[in-house]
């Protein structure tokens, strides 16, 4: 929505609407998604409720299910390449674990077991034979056939949610309980044939984790809990979340970037490493319970009554003004201002004619970094706000098309 004021002779007023850079895409199904990953920028999986499977490979404009053969819900996918990838899940009654595989991309999902006492929240792998999954009442597992066999490893008794490696040794896995009397961090540097507790100082239920490399990491979960570590779990370090809701999924995109999801359409994220959070607009009250990016850009949340979110620009809300005031004679594309800038910048531009407009960001290698308008606008002087927090120091470039109206300017980025 716009709001337009009238001005007098030699008067200017302007109207400002803050716009979510989350967006909402077109998954086809109504059941709750679980889990989200993405193999490259146009190519990723959701899966969910009902043994439901979604795919993309044009960036989410189109989801297409996938035929799974089971009705059980799946918790979390994850994939080693463009077609070889697994789900995990199960059931709640009977209770039961299972693992489903496709080598071709999900066009055929097979079964590997099914059998399992109980359910799976969590699966990685780390190379083609060998990954991991974790799940309810102490279920570790292992397979270095790619799935074919699963063994379990030993683990402290406790529920887990999350399971993360680095290297084909070192991996950690979390969770507890979820009535927050019980907080469990493991280990391992031998691949999982043993796990070491580690100690955070919380009793609540951990619930996500994420590892850049063997020292730099984070888990959260239940009441906004966060916490980091840069000795690979020695200690770790509580962190403020800024808020008490339940966090159910990391993804960092480097040591400083990154981002969290949980209820209520909450999505959080960071600029410098975890030292301050900030809640960014969802456009959504769903519950989000996978995050996933590809780049510092391009990024995916997952959650209830088949919500996928989209956004182009790390999810950073823009500002729009527009000018009530004479109308255009010509379409105009100003140079922004501040140029060079950190970390934000305005751009203007006029329209002599109501007409469909596209204005959007590209990096060097010509890579579309964020989207800013992609609407149908009246005619009028628009100026948009763009924050490029996340993005490297750089030359970039901001084009707008404006019906048959096209121009590019450059600009830069000085951090």
């Amino acid at each position: 929505m716009k709001y337009l004021t009238l001005f007098c002779f030699f008067f200017l007023s302007f109207s400002q609407v803050s716009f979510s850079q989350w967006l909402p895409q077109s998954s086809g199904v109504g059941t709750d998604l679980y889990s989200v990953y993405f193999f490259d920028g146009l190519t990723g999986w959701a899966v969910g409720d009902g043994g439901v499977i979604v795919n993309t490979t044009d960036g989410g404009n189109n989801w297409s299910e996938q035929v799974s053969g089971t009705t059980n819900y799946f918790n979390s996918v994850f994939f080693i390449s463009g077609s070889d990838g697994w789900a995990v899940g199960g059931n709640f009654s009977p209770f039961l674990g299972m693992v489903y595989h496709t080598n071709d991309g999900g066009a055929a999902w097979a079964v590997q077991t099914d059998t399992l006492p109980y359910y799976l929240n969590s699966v990685f792998f780390i190379s083609p034979a060998t990954g991991w999954a974790a799940g309810q009442m102490s279920q570790i597992l292992k397979t270095t056939d790619g799935g074919l066999n699963w063994v379990p490893q030993t683990a402290e008794v406790s529920d887990y949610t999350g399971i993360f490696f680095v290297n084909e040794n070192t991996g950690w896995a979390v969770g507890g309980d979820p009535f927050n009397t019980l907080s469990k961090i493991l280990k391992t540097t031998d691949g999982g044939d043993n796990w070491i507790a580690q100690t955070a100082a919380t009793t609540n239920f951990l619930r996500a984790v994420f590892f850049l490399t063997e020292t730099t990491g984070w888990v959260a979960g239940n009441e906004g809990i966060i916490f980091k570590t840069t000795n690979g779990g020695t200690n770790w370090e509580p962190q403020n979340s800024n808020t008490t809701a339940g966090l159910y999924s990391i993804h960092f995109i480097d040591n400083n970037t990154g981002w969290m999801v949980g209820p209520d359409g909450l999505i959080i994220y960071t600029t410098d490493s975890g030292s301050n959070w900030t809640v960014q607009n969802s456009g959504t009250n769903s519950n989000c319970s996978s995050i996933f990016f590809t780049d510092a850009s391009n990024g995916w949340v997952v959650g209830s009554n088949g919500t996928i979110l989209y956004t182009s620009n790390g999810g950073v809300t823009f500002i729009e003004e527009e000018e009530a005031g004479e109308i255009p004679t010509d379409f105009l594309v100003l140079q922004n201002y501040p140029n060079p800038f950190n970390p934000s910048t305005k751009i203007k531009f006029s329209l002599p004619q109501t007409t469909f407009v596209t204005l959007e960001v590209f990096n060097l290698l010509g890579k579309s970094v964020g989207v800013l308008v992609s609407e149908e606008l009246n005619a009028g002087t628009y100026n948009y706000n763009w924050d490029a927090t996340g993005l490297t120091s750089g030359i970039y470039f901001y084009k707008l098309q404006a019906g048959n109206f096209v121009q590019t300017k450059k600009m830069v980025l000085m951090k």
